[in-house]
């Protein structure tokens, strides 16, 4: 597979990148660094899940450090250092995507890449109840753990979080982003602390008329544990999920018509 963005071509298989026709050098590190990135565009992938696929089993090193520097190596190789990103966007206190410009104008102006096919939605950020660093994070990574997991779902067309990040700029309302973005419905979320159990519940919001579409709850101990994202998303989407689906085929039907 050859994966084209900008000036730029990449062999996954190979691992070899050209510019206009030149090789491009690239460490190692650096050349397993893209071919994850480019391997799921869009996608977040978390400084964990990178530290893992880089070195494996190498708990003792240093890796943040030396993550920043393949990081670095990649962005120079791509001439992506300035401070807009053409490329790799930065996720602050979780990781990196890859998200090409030319991608990011498509989501930003609301251009589909697929037709109208697909029932289009967005995830907006975890409201937190409760000030606290470590709830906020919390919140982050759940915003994030869902908008990957709906991305995967046949049949909805999931808005990017940076273009859900836009748009939060100018309404603070749900059904007023929704409108904003072209989405049929937004999925909604809070996060709230009672007697050390964190409650979470989301709703999934009808654009058109405000109405609640589906909702689901769930909860968890706290201090939260690492990864407890993937716990919530999982038990949070296996309630929406139905309701969801029947949105997407209802979709599809009237595209059909």
């Amino acid at each position: 597979m050859t994966h084209r963005f900008g000036d730029f071509e990449f062999q996954q298989y190979s691992g070899e990148l050209r510019r206009r026709g030149l090789r491009v050098r690239l460490t190692p590190q650096a050349r397993t660094l893209l071919r994850l990135l480019l391997s799921m565009p869009i996608r977040a992938h978390s400084r964990e899940e990178i530290h893992e696929e880089l070195w494996p089993g190498r708990a003792f090193m240093n890796l943040d450090h030396a993550l920043n520097k393949v990081i670095h190596s990649v962005r120079e190789a791509l001439g992506d250092t300035g401070p807009n990103s053409r490329f790799i966007e930065t996720l602050p206190r979780f990781g990196y995507r890859f998200f090409p410009e030319w991608l990011q104008s498509n989501f930003e102006n609301g251009v589909p890449f697929d037709g109208d096919s697909g029932y289009p939605i967005a995830v907006l950020p975890m409201n937190v109840s409760k000030s606290s660093p470590e709830l906020s994070f919390a919140g982050e990574r759940i915003t994030s753990a869902l908008t990957d997991a709906l991305s995967g779902v046949d049949g909805l067309r999931v808005r990017a979080e940076r273009t859900v990040r836009h748009h939060l700029t100018k309404f603070t309302d749900p059904q007023k982003t929704g409108e904003s973005m072209g989405v049929h419905a937004v999925l909604s979320g809070e996060l709230a602390l009672h007697d050390r159990e964190l409650l979470v519940r989301m709703e999934l919001i009808d654009v058109y008329d405000g109405a609640q579409l589906s909702a689901a709850e769930t909860q968890m101990p706290f201090p939260i544990e690492r990864h407890i994202e993937k716990r919530i998303v999982d038990d949070v989407l296996g309630r929406l999920k139905p309701r969801l689906m029947t949105l997407a085929a209802r979709k599809s039907v009237a595209n059909a018509d």
